[in-house]
């Protein structure tokens, strides 16, 4: 069981065109980094709006989407996520490539592979631990200020309303998709209900 059960949920945004890879890194950071609330998207305009409202500690990108390469989205995606570690996952497998993202301020290039999976906790546990701190005084810009270093259980139970409210908005049709895989209505579901066992631990701990 995870030391950190107890403590504030950290916050993960992924960006991965392809649900059964983005399932694959839920399923990582659940194991090992509960409690966590993830947002996953599948364009750099959702990722872009998500990180235009909420801050987070990690973010994990895969290096083509929707044909291109990240490195024409990273440096926006950069400007907006300041400080954010940003870590890229891409079967490109191209020194040039990796060199350029690093060059343009991504903090990890990893090669899409098994052993990759296996190990990603370890790469996120070093990020986790140095980001921690700065992107809690960030958060507190976006929520206001707080007296206490950790949020409340009703700033947690806020918070949720605010992701359920994300997660009904990407469950919508959009018009350059109108139906959904069934890897996606099963990935949309997993993520309201950790919504729904978050938002009941934090009811638990109200006084």
């Amino acid at each position: 069981m995870n030391s950190r059960s107890l403590g504030r949920p950290r916050y993960v945004l992924i960006v991965e065109e392809n649900p059964h890879h983005a399932e694959l890194i839920t399923e990582v950071l659940d194991r090992h980094f509960s409690p966590i609330i993830i947002n996953a998207v599948d364009s750099i305009e959702d990722a872009l709006d998500f990180l235009g409202q909420s801050a987070y500690d990690i973010i994990i990108t895969a290096g083509m989407l929707s044909g291109s390469q990240i490195t024409i989205h990273l440096p926006k995606i950069v400007q907006i996520a300041a400080e954010t570690p940003i870590i890229v996952i891409s079967g490109m497998g191209d020194e040039k490539f990796a060199a350029e993202i690093i060059k343009q301020g991504a903090v990890e290039y990893l090669s899409k592979t098994r052993e990759t999976l296996e190990n990603l906790h370890i790469v996120l546990k070093k990020h986790f631990s140095t980001s921690g701190r700065r992107h809690h005084k960030k958060r507190r810009s976006y929520h206001g200020a707080k007296k206490s270093a950790s949020p409340t259980p009703s700033e947690i139970i806020k918070e949720v309303d605010r992701l359920t409210q994300q997660a009904l908005s990407i469950a919508r049709p959009r018009k350059r998709k109108k139906t959904k895989s069934v890897e996606e209505i099963e990935q949309l579901d997993k993520l309201l209900s950790q919504i729904k066992k978050l938002r009941e631990l934090a009811s638990k701990l109200l006084p």
